[in-house]
């Protein structure tokens, strides 16, 4: 299943913040961001113990090295890391896109050791905010015009980088309730990931998915939003309009035939749907792609 859409910066960049009493008034604050794709990376040299990393492998495969330690990032793997000890970052796969941020802020360490893991990774999902805040943190940070002034800037940065916070931590926690997961349950739901890819076009509620893998309803939920991090409801949804957007990039059929191939009961509903995951109708999204 692929992944939404995002709009990207046009190209790669990095920014250093200014440093004021402004912006260490509040919770959290951005000293360095960047937008990157570099063959090495070795991010916080200057930076000291109370400035923690947060970084988002948008693509690619990179080496992580801290302490003598090696793993590997994937795509939608988030990295936090204390900047106490030097990072190095190699470039393994061809191409590695990749946000990061150097945060600081009294509420910086309280924040990163709820969501620091044994090797510093997160594996996030496609369909979650995390990404989605990146791009938007980035934006403001970089193309801020006066930043040591602008008290909108770093609240709006302040109130993102909680909210990768909350949303990693509860990747987290989601990821601890996956692992006590029987084989059992995780086949229930291989099974029903199975049907949705097979009937999205045809009517399809958590009724008739139970049914048919004979399980249920109420447990069933508990267990699917374990393990894949949404709703049943909201990945249906999700996996009808990347299929739409197939069918809008390379198809000439119209809005409405797209919208009842795809599963949607009524235009209406679906470009309402669409619009709320791309935020763009699929008339722009066909245009723009």
């Amino acid at each position: 299943m692929q992944s939404p859409k995002r709009n990207f910066p046009e190209e790669y960049g990095i920014r250093v913040m200014p440093s004021s009493s402004l912006a260490e008034s509040f919770p959290f604050y951005i000293k360095e961001c960047g937008f990157c794709s570099e063959r090495k990376f070795m991010p916080g040299k200057q930076y000291s113990y109370n400035d923690y990393l947060l970084l988002y492998s948008i693509e690619g495969t990179a080496r992580y090295t801290k302490t003598k330690n090696t793993v590997y990032t994937q795509p939608h793997s988030v990295v936090t890391s204390a900047c106490n000890t030097p990072l190095i970052f190699t470039r393994v796969s061809r191409d590695w896109k990749y946000f990061y941020f150097i945060i600081g802020g009294s509420h910086a360490k309280l924040f990163y050791n709820l969501v620091r893991t044994q090797n510093n990774i997160i594996l996030s999902n496609p369909f979650v905010s995390v990404l989605d805040s990146c791009i938007e943190l980035y934006n403001i940070l970089y193309n801020a015009e006066d930043p040591a002034r602008d008290t909108w800037l770093y609240l709006n940065a302040s109130l993102q980088i909680q909210n990768i916070f909350n949303t990693l931590y509860e990747l987290g926690h989601n990821i601890r309730k996956i692992k006590e997961l029987t084989p059992a349950q995780e086949t229930v739901v291989n099974m029903a990931l199975k049907y949705i890819s097979d009937n999205y076009k045809n009517e399809l509620d958590i009724d008739t998915i139970c049914n048919e893998i004979s399980f249920s309803k109420y447990y069933f939920c508990k267990i699917f939003k374990r393990q894949m991090g949404i709703t049943v409801h909201q990945y249906v949804n999700e996996f009808r309009i990347n299929k739409a957007k197939e069918l809008l990039a390379y198809s000439k059929l119209s809005v409405n035939s797209i919208s009842a191939q795809v599963g949607f009961k009524t235009p209406l509903t679906f470009m309402r749907a669409f619009e709320r995951s791309v935020h763009m109708t699929p008339s722009e999204y066909r245009s723009y792609y």
